[in-house]
């Protein structure tokens, strides 16, 4: 209540000109402790739902809350009691709480049950008490009721007139305010279901589907166009009800287990409806439901030729087929209306397995598809006509792939930061160990100072580098040791008389690069005490030599992690060339830019995602869309591929699946008939 208090104190506390919405400060990039992250998904979960299901309410006091603050519209996010603000809230309470943060996670999900309806009601007292204080009285949001058979329609609300709007009262509101349709996103969809689409040409949809969908059809006999019994509707979703509870029966299809069709439910729709026909008369489908149910059956032969044919994703989407032939039964606009909650529930179904479940990687992510399982499992269930229930799955299936998208953004955030520090790590070592070798070549040094300053000191110097740069008094220092160390070497054949200021330079250095301390003082016995080195081991500057040798370069050991070591450079390409021209279009993609690879022999292909690529080294970084590493190369090898077949640019859509089935549905069908197929 206190941290409530505290914001509501400071909101509207601004300069003058500033925004809500301003961008955050700047603040220094760190690793996420895993725990972390999960308090702050949790309540960033809660957060999202909460601003789904009170989408109209909050938009309402964004509306007011401006008024208040003399402000623009307030969104949901910087409302200093919406969402947010209360996650929050309750965050900065549990700081005192000394529990696991797994239990404090459990109690935010428990605080998300407990506070999803009480939330409604203290949002709706808010906006009465605010109307009561004549604070935008009239506001008017313009979505659709939800309709109710037992009450009359009510007629469309009027804006008030400048008039009546004037006498607000002490706020001056002299104005007509209509406020817009607010975007309340997957739940305000479910609770209009006859709201109108976002594009009034997609209202003409389903009837030029049915049109041509009716031009291929062979006209039946006049006389025969009254056979049969054409059953009502109440028996069509009642014997749909009963098919949905229903096992699904494999079937066999040219010798292999194959998916249901729609059109073979639509066989076994007629079989059970045959029971209900009175006297013996054949059931026949009215037109628009049986051309309804064909319409249906495209979508979904569509769906299944663009998924991947191995895993779960296409069994999920059969078993959805019963509970969305009956909503579009029931409600024609889900061929219309873009944000039907069931049309999004099948696209994010079957995009999701396109997407995330990618059995390339070696290990199918088993969370996400008993999640999925869950979810088509209670629509199966739990569905009888109301799409309340598919709007909450919809919720809950979205909400858990917003999580993973976030846990992926900081997976692949990390391999590139990896990946960028690999690269500066391996350009200093190229710079160190060419200033080595131009000093080596110029005097003779003994073996074992020729080995510490191939070995050991160019790692000094790439770290030298990495911190302190290349103009730094640290790394002139260190290039300084390395000209004492050759020149004593060339003179005194490897016995080196240095004041005390030398050796511990090098002392310090070579701990600084990960040498062990008993390492580090037999190499500098050897060095500067030679008579005591020799006295029991003759043969210890060759062993010490080959110790330095055998000890990995710095950072090898994570380098030895990436899936395949990128070689020296490599060739240029012809100038002119296929492949030349490729690369040169390649370094205009933008980070997060996807492909398609070729995995195998067989020519399957697997989408990767360009997370980061260097235009120095020509080193390109491949994640997977769970943020995980899976390839490395050079943009000069991809560039081959593209040319060569072995890779694929996926040009981003701009629309859902479902959406680009109707328009190729429609393509189809007109093409069929012989029409010409409309300007998009």
């Amino acid at each position: 209540m206190l941290a409530l208090e505290d914001a509501l104190t400071r909101f509207g506390n601004r300069r003058d000109g500033e925004s809500h919405e301003r961008a955050p400060p700047l603040r220094e990039l760190a690793l996420v402790e895993t725990k972390e992250l999960e308090e702050s998904l949790a309540l960033q979960e809660f957060s999202a739902r909460a601003e789904i299901r009170q989408a109209q309410p909050l938009y309402a006091l964004g509306h007011r809350f401006a008024v208040l603050a003399a402000a623009p519209v307030i969104d949901a996010e910087h409302l200093p009691i919406g969402p947010a603000q209360f996650a929050a809230a309750m965050r900065h309470a549990c700081d005192c709480l000394q529990i696991a943060p797994d239990h404090r996670v459990l109690l935010y999900h428990a605080f998300d049950r407990m506070a999803a309806e009480a939330l409604g009601e203290l949002y709706a007292e808010i906006n009465r008490y605010l109307i009561e204080h004549r604070i935008l009285r009239h506001l008017h949001l313009l979505a659709a009721p939800r309709a109710k058979v037992s009450e009359p329609k009510a007629p469309p609300l009027a804006a008030p007139s400048r008039k009546t709007a004037g006498a607000e009262g002490t706020l001056g509101l002299g104005l007509d305010y209509t406020a817009p349709q607010p975007r309340a996103g997957v739940a305000a969809a479910a609770k209009n279901a006859r709201a109108p689409s976002a594009d009034p040409r997609d209202d003409e949809l389903f009837t030029t589907l049915r049109e041509l969908l009716g031009g291929r059809r062979t006209p039946a006999p006049a006389q025969r166009a009254n056979d049969g019994y054409v059953p009502s509707n109440e028996e069509v979703q009642s014997v749909l009800g009963a098919l949905q509870a229903r096992p699904i029966s494999p079937m066999l299809q040219e010798g292999k287990l194959a998916q249901r069709s729609v059109g073979v439910l639509k066989q076994e729709l007629l079989a059970n409806l045959r029971q209900l026909a009175p006297n013996g008369q054949p059931p026949r489908l009215s037109e628009e439901d049986s051309d309804t149910i064909d319409l249906v059956g495209m979508l979904f032969d569509y769906l299944t030729k663009n998924t991947r044919p191995y895993g779960s994703t296409q069994s999920l989407m059969t078993k959805l087929q019963v509970p969305l032939l009956r909503v579009a039964l029931r409600d024609k606009s889900f061929f219309s209306r873009r944000a039907h909650p069931a049309r999004q529930l099948l696209n994010t179904v079957a995009e999701t397995g396109n997407l995330w479940l990618d059995e390339h990687d070696g290990a199918v992510d088993r969370g996400l598809v008993d999640k999925m399982q869950l979810v088509v499992d209670r629509v199966l269930a739990d569905f009888d006509g109301n799409l309340a229930l598919v709007e909450d799955v919809l919720g809950e299936l979205s909400q858990h792939m917003h999580t993973l998208a976030r846990k992926a953004e900081v997976t692949e955030r990390r391999h590139v930061d990896a990946a960028r520090g690999r690269e500066k790590l391996s350009l200093a070592r190229a710079s160190a160990r060419e200033a080595i070798a131009s000093r080596i070549a110029r005097a003779k040094p003994s073996k074992l100072v020729r080995t510490l300053l191939e070995q050991a000191w160019t790692d000094v110097l790439a770290l030298t580098l990495l911190r302190q740069g290349e103009k730094s008094e640290a790394y002139a220092r260190r290039l300084t040791v390395a000209d004492q160390l050759l020149a004593a070497s060339a003179s005194r054949s490897g016995d080196v008389k240095a004041p005390a200021a030398l050796r511990q330079e090098i002392e310090t250095a070579l701990d600084q690069v990960g040498y062990h301390r008993d390492d580090i003082q037999t190499i500098v016995k050897r060095l500067f005490e030679p008579e005591h080195a020799h006295g029991d081991d003759p043969s210890s500057s060759t062993e010490i030599a080959i110790k330095l040798k055998a000890k990995p370069h710095l950072g090898d050991d994570a380098a030895a992690a990436a899936p395949a070591k990128i070689a020296a450079p490599p060739r240029e390409l012809a100038a002119g060339s296929a492949e030349a021209r490729m690369l040169e279009r390649l370094k205009t993609l933008p980070f997060g830019a996807w492909f398609e690879l070729v995995v195998n022999q067989q020519g399957e292909r697997a989408r990767r995602k360009l997370a980061w690529y260097s235009t120095v080294t020509g080193h390109a970084l491949f994640v997977n869309q769970r943020g995980v590493r899976t390839d490395e190369k050079t943009l000069q090898q991809l560039a081959r591929d593209v040319v060569h077949g072995q890779a694929f640019i996926i040009e981003p859509e701009q629309e859902s699946l479902v959406d680009r089935a109707w328009k190729a549905m429609l393509a189809s069908l007109q093409q069929l008939i012989g029409r010409e197929p409309k300007p998009a």
